[in-house]
């Protein structure tokens, strides 16, 4: 995988596959919207560097190492879920550690709390619909 080659599945594994999720996990999140913006300052972070192909798209400009993001799900105190995303680094191209604070002790854990439900796409074809399971 690079730039120019991203790791992209065929739209029916993407249907199968979010079909899937949402049945076995009827009371969670089914998608998460993310801002461009807090991607932006992950990478930035990061020191990811960009150039730009003869096409005009961003063509990530590595130096040997492909840049990562990891994503943690987690759920606050109300129950509702959020997406944990936080740069990597890496020295060996092998083990990517998480960059989760500045040496200061900042947080640079951002958090994408745009859960779907409610933020969804209703004319998506990975939004199914799915009976909600309440417990009692």
């Amino acid at each position: 995988m690079s730039a120019t080659t991203p790791l992209t599945r065929p739209l029916q594994d993407a249907i199968t596959w979010t079909k899937t999720w949402q049945n076995n996990h009827k009371n969670l999140a089914k998608a998460f919207l993310i801002p461009v913006d807090d991607m932006i300052a992950c990478f930035n972070e990061m020191g990811v560097k960009f150039k730009t192909d003869s096409n005009g798209k961003l063509q990530v400009d590595s130096d040997g190492h492909e840049p990562y993001v990891r994503s943690y799900v987690g759920t606050d105190g109300n129950r509702e879920e959020h997406l944990l995303i936080v740069g990597t680094t890496t020295k060996d191209g092998i083990q990517y550690d998480d960059i989760v604070e500045t040496p200061t002790g900042e947080s640079l854990v951002y958090d994408f709390t745009k859960p779907c439900p409610s933020d969804c796409d209703p004319k998506s074809k990975l939004n199914h619909k799915v009976t909600i399971a309440f417990s009692k």
